[in-house]
């Protein structure tokens, strides 16, 4: 520790030799204007002999404060705290300045990043539960009965993959755009293979999906627009009742999908596509984690699409997803 320091206070003084070389220049010139002009150079003599000393104290002490400053300097890094030093020039002054902005700037950012590791953290934890539901659910109905329907287990199944699924796109929303491939795709067929894939869903509450799609096709990236897609169905299928129909249209250049379910309060439809927010419906599902709006409305902004949500409480949803002209195949 203490050869460190002296290395340190060695290098210090080192790193002065501009002022050596121009206290030895200035001693030079004047050596040659007495040489010059036939001054005494016991002149000479006395301006080193009442100057010397005071500039290698001077000299010192700098080096000395410089250290001083260099080991705060160390330790509010460290610390993440602001550099508390009284300046001895402008150029330390402004140092100074510079730093406790750079550190303020710094404790904002890290601030920030645990914010969002809580964020993530408590997602995943809650993400973890909602897998376990259905996966209770199976045992349950395994314990219950010898038999179990067909229907049950693919539904169970289906949302445990769906839970699953929102998970990867949560992890993967970061660095989203290296899984992009924008291509000519047909809408009808996207929707088709939609429903199939959600079937079950239909086939447990009853509910027909009615199906006004054309053969038009657009620009767009097939794989993101169907898990945009997905979540929108899977949200309708979830707070709509038994007996009733789910619509599924083209028109005007959007996509809708229409629910006659419960409805969003008009107090929380403005926060709907905020992350984790549940609302009065959510919470009186507990499938509910306020994921699903929030990754589809993110993918629909990346693949340059429009989201939005119209709702009234207890006459249903419309899901709208709008899509520029341009990307339209005439």
């Amino acid at each position: 520790m203490i050869n460190s320091s002296i290395k340190r206070i060695l290098k210090n003084i080192l790193a002065k030799w501009p002022s050596f070389m121009m206290y030895l220049g200035s001693i030079s010139f004047l050596g040659l204007l007495c040489f010059l002009y036939n001054i005494d150079f016991m002149l000479i003599a006395d301006l080193i002999r009442f100057t010397f000393i005071p500039f290698v104290l001077l000299l010192f002490y700098r080096v000395y404060h410089e250290d001083k400053l260099l080991k705060k300097l160390k330790k509010a890094y460290l610390q993440g705290q602001l550099l508390s030093a009284v300046p001895h020039s402008l150029t330390e002054r402004t140092f100074i300045e510079y730093f406790n902005r750079a550190q303020q700037q710094r404790s904002q950012y890290e601030k920030k990043i645990q914010e969002k590791f809580k964020q993530h953290r408590d997602y995943l934890v809650m993400w973890s539960h909602e897998i376990k539901t259905p996966l209770i659910a199976l045992s349950l109905l395994a314990e219950n009965k010898n038999e179990v329907a067909s229907v049950d287990v693919q539904g169970q199944v289906a949302l445990a993959y769906h839970q699953l699924d929102l998970i990867l796109t949560y992890e993967r929303l970061a660095d989203f755009n290296h899984d992009l491939n924008f291509k000519w795709s047909s809408v009808d067929n996207i929707v088709e293979t939609i429903i199939k894939k959600y079937a079950v869903f239909f086939i447990r509450k009853n509910i027909t999906p009615r199906v006004k799609v054309s053969t038009v096709k657009i620009l767009t990236d097939p794989k993101w627009l169907s898990f945009i897609l997905e979540q929108l169905l899977m949200n309708a299928l979830k707070y709509s009742k038994k007996n009733t129909l789910i619509e599924i249209e083209w028109r005007d250049n959007t996509i809708k999908i229409i629910d006659s379910g419960a409805g969003i309060d008009a107090s929380d439809l403005p926060r709907v596509f905020e992350p984790g927010f549940t609302g009065n419906n959510g919470r009186s599902h507990d499938s509910a984690t306020g994921m699903g709006l929030y990754l589809a409305q993110q993918i629909s902004k990346i693949i340059g699409l429009k989201l939005t949500i119209k709702s009234k409480t207890r006459k249903g949803t419309s899901a709208i997803l709008s899509i520029s002209e341009d990307k339209i195949e005439k």
